[in-house]
């Protein structure tokens, strides 16, 4: 049987864990988390991903999880808008937007339930990827494992330890401020996304109470920098006077935090034994909340492809480990479509709005207003929203 080693027990890492224990493959884990997650921001995650978390067990049975039914997006200063709606697609939710930690801690409990071994506290040392050995160290010492296959989804931590690879990175010179949001009126399962001149704007209806929104308020560092310097109060009239009054008057913000927004993408996302999926092969822009929900579609279509490594090719015969390699590759091809137009539409939305010029307004207004007019294209951007870029 082929034995996966997984470089990251994150949230995509985990779930391809089990969507490959869920098809007889030999995986195991490890982790440079020491203990249960502690990161404070939420996910926005779409229907298709909610199937996939599903296939894995992870889903529902006590993990909250907030609905979104409709999705607004509108520009600033300028005409058009779209409204997305779950009735289109026929789905329960557009999406769904949970606690990074609870879910991580769902997925940390169905590894256990389901006998898979994690290794906590383990730091990688190197990564040979022809051999398929990993080398770590933990409190306990310094110590060496293999797999026929190595997964690395641990952000892009260790990307630096595969030869030959490099990551392409592109500086939006823009950092995101994330912060919980309290208004007079009830969200009604409504996200909101509103571009604007400095970058894009978002309220995602949020655990909590039916008032709460998670935001992200996207702007050049040095407006970031004046934003976390100002009080909570003076924070949320300034996000007042730049979003608007389309979910109500806001009447809290707290728990600002801050991160900068930078496109990185592994220049191979296979070598040799090493597959690389989720952030550690493009981390992307937050605009239109795609880059986890990218993530998980490698991590299944990863588990899809290296099922095929052990299915019986005949009465008590089974594929040999040299159709790996084989594999890996084709499943490098398979993920190129959706990888390319994940990445490409995203990082157009993140630049498109960027000009505050009556010349382009009326362009962008005009493709917002036509795409709410026309049924067909409001379901397709929801689909490609929903389950990404078909082959």
């Amino acid at each position: 049987m082929c034995h996966v080693l997984v470089i990251g027990a994150g949230p995509v890492g985990a779930t391809f864990a089990l969507l490959a224990k869920a098809h007889g493959l030999d995986v195991s884990l490890i982790d440079a988390r020491d203990g249960p997650s502690t990161e404070k921001r939420t996910l926005a995650l779409s229907h298709g991903s909610r199937v996939l978390l599903e296939r894995a067990g992870a889903w529902g049975q006590g993990l909250p999880a907030t609905e979104i039914h409709r999705i607004h997006t509108s520009q600033k200063g300028g005409f058009g808008r779209v409204m997305l709606d779950r009735s289109e697609l026929g789905v329960p939710a557009l999406g769904y937007v949970v606690r990074y930690a609870e879910l991580q801690a769902k997925l940390d409990d169905r590894l256990m339930a389901e006998g898979i071994s994690v290794i906590y506290g383990a730091s990688v040392t190197a990564v040979q990827s022809r051999e398929g050995i990993v080398k770590y160290a933990t409190n306990d010492g310094e110590f060496s494992t293999a797999g026929a296959v190595v997964v690395m989804a641990d952000g892009g931590a260790n990307l630096d330890k595969l030869e030959g690879v490099t990551a392409v990175v592109k500086d939006y010179g823009q950092s995101a401020m994330l912060a919980h949001v309290v208004t007079d009126r009830p969200h009604l399962n409504v996200a909101y996304e509103r571009f604007t001149p400095e970058g894009p704007a978002a309220l995602l209806p949020t655990i909590g109470g039916s008032c709460d929104f998670s935001t992200v308020w996207v702007a050049a560092h040095e407006k970031i920098d004046r934003l976390m310097a100002l009080s909570d109060e003076d924070a949320k009239e300034a996000f007042q006077m730049h979003f608007g009054k389309r979910a109500g008057q806001f009447t809290k913000l707290v728990n600002r935090r801050r991160y900068p927004l930078k496109l990185k993408q592994a220049c191979l996302r296979v070598v040799d034994k090493v597959a690389i999926i989720g952030n550690a092969a493009q981390a992307m822009h937050p605009v239109a909340g795609q880059g986890f929900n990218l993530g998980l579609r490698d991590a299944s279509a990863l588990a899809t492809a290296l099922a095929a490594t052990h299915a019986p090719t005949g009465v008590g015969k089974f594929r040999p480990p040299s159709d790996v390699g084989d594999v890996l590759s084709k499943y490098a091809v398979l993920r190129e479509t959706d990888i390319k137009r994940g990445v490409g539409f995203t990082d157009l939305l993140a630049s498109a709005f960027l000009s505050d010029a009556a010349t382009l307004r009326w362009p962008r207004g005009f493709a917002l207003a036509t795409v709410d007019m026309l049924p067909f294209a409001r379901r397709a951007l929801a689909d490609r929203m929903l389950f990404g870029a078909q082959s």
